[in-house]
């Protein structure tokens, strides 16, 4: 993204520049907080501040399922960006990977609630997300790095914004994306037996291999963990199949390290270093750019 919209965005979407609608229950950024320059900013990039759909599971589901055609679209693509998001160039190519994912295994179903969670057994789709959503606000937060790709709402405008930018530009990674992402595989390959996904976390950070947040890098090992290169201790996952959310979410029940923690979950939880990385699921998703 355009270094100075970004800063753009930083300004629009920051806390507490919005009013909340009671009656829709969804915040709306204040666009007069900003200076002329940059509301012609956001213009040029036809950057809408608040875009506020009514979704409901049947619609997304719908919608999900109507971008399976898009020709654009492929693993190789999504692979691409989430090597260039890994390695910094583009972390607009994080989120992607558990999109596509989505996405792509998404088939017409009912909600149908889960036995202990309140939201869909199938995808996921929780009954809080159901009413007015601002796509606005989500687009930026996956600009930064974050992932959005295990909700349905979240894929879906992950996937269409994506869908767009891959339209107009293909998306290669750099010599230096390839080489961070390698060392960022080996660097869980070679994990202690015992490491645990919240040490392995401390020392990805003292490493300072991968750039944002914590919250991104967080993201980027779920990311891994949800198409089986991450392996987990539960059950078996991989790109080419999709799992209902109320199996994977059913084995934090089965993890010492998610009870009375609402930030670390299946299936990122699951990891130990002992299970290192599955190497043939990382070759058939990352093949082209995993090095020797």
């Amino acid at each position: 993204m355009n270094h100075k919209l970004l800063k753009a965005l930083n300004k629009l979407y920051k806390y507490p520049n919005y009013d909340y609608d009671r009656e829709r229950e969804v915040s709306l950024y204040l666009l007069d907080t900003l200076s002329p320059a940059d509301r012609e900013l956001l213009e040029q990039h036809h950057w809408q501040a608040n875009d506020i759909g009514h979704i409901t599971h049947d619609s997304v589901i719908h919608s999900l399922t109507s971008m399976q055609a898009n020709a654009n679209l492929s693993w190789k693509v999504i692979a691409a960006a989430f090597v260039t998001g890994v390695g910094g160039s583009f972390p607009r190519g994080i989120s992607p990977l558990t999109s596509y994912h989505q996405m792509l295994h998404t088939r017409p179903h009912r909600y149908e609630e889960a036995e202990r969670f309140r939201f869909c057994k199938v995808c996921g789709f929780s009954h809080n997300d159901e009413g007015w959503t601002n796509a606005s606000y989500i687009r930026y937060a996956i600009h930064l790095g974050n992932v959005y790709g295990n909700s349905p709402i979240g894929a879906y405008v992950d996937i269409t914004e994506f869908a767009q930018i891959i339209k107009n530009e293909p998306i290669i990674p750099s010599s230096e994306d390839i080489a961070v992402f390698n060392r960022l595989l080996r660097s869980l390959a070679e994990a202690p037996e015992d490491e645990t996904p919240g040490k392995y976390e401390k020392r990805l950070t003292s490493m300072k291999l991968v750039k944002g947040t914590a919250g991104v890098r967080r993201g980027i090992l779920q990311s891994l963990a949800t198409v089986g290169i991450l392996p987990n201790q539960v059950l078996e996952l991989q790109a080419d199949r999709w799992s209902n959310r109320e199996d994977i979410v059913n084995g934090e029940l089965q993890l010492n390290n998610t009870r009375g923690r609402s930030d670390m979950e299946m299936p990122w939880a699951g990891w130990y270093g002992g299970l290192g990385v599955d190497w043939d699921k990382a070759q058939q998703l990352f093949g082209e750019w995993i090095q020797p």
